[in-house]
């Protein structure tokens, strides 16, 4: 745990071993109750010490899978009973890239929010790329990367992610 002043962690908590989690950002990282996270998982709120992120929320009731990666850089937010496989990485951030006469490790970085909607499924080995929004109630299916948003109670899967079909919703 790196940086513990800007973490807030709710009631009933529980995090599993080997996890790291560095809240260095401007918001820090916050985990609502009753959420876990999974064994040898990465949450880190920056990912370059100089120029800070903007940090993670982690709604309630969160279930965090195992050896996932969440980088903070541009702000995530996870929603209230969000599952999240294991083997899932979540970014906010990319590299430039444009000029091939500079490596593209020194022509900065796009950092853009990213959001997880309450009551998703996120299966396992998926990734979520910078400033995509996966809506409320939506399934990611296993091994997908997620480049677009994803409208909510929708199935998805495959690389990039394809709607697969639309989940029958009713209002609760």
């Amino acid at each position: 745990m790196r940086n513990a002043a800007k973490l807030h962690v709710g009631t009933g908590v529980v995090f599993g071993d080997g996890v790291a989690i560095d809240a260095h950002s401007a918001h820090g990282i916050r985990f609502g109750d009753r959420t876990t996270v999974g064994r040898g998982s990465s949450i880190n709120g920056s990912g370059v010490i100089s120029e800070p992120g903007v940090g993670v929320v982690i709604g309630a009731g969160v279930a965090v899978g195992m050896y996932n990666v969440i980088w903070g850089q541009g702000g995530i937010t996870i929603g209230d009973n969000a599952m999240i496989g294991p083997h899932v990485s979540i970014f906010s951030e990319d590299h430039e890239f444009a000029d091939t006469s500079a490596p593209m490790n020194r022509q900065g970085f796009i950092r853009s929010p990213t959001a997880i909607g309450a009551d998703t499924w996120i299966g396992a080995g998926s990734v979520v790329t910078r400033g995509v929004t996966i809506g409320e109630g939506a399934i990611v299916g296993s091994g997908s990367v997620v480049t677009k948003d994803v409208a909510p109670y929708t199935i998805v899967g495959g690389v990039p992610a394809r709607l697969i079909k639309a989940r029958e919703h009713t209002a609760g």
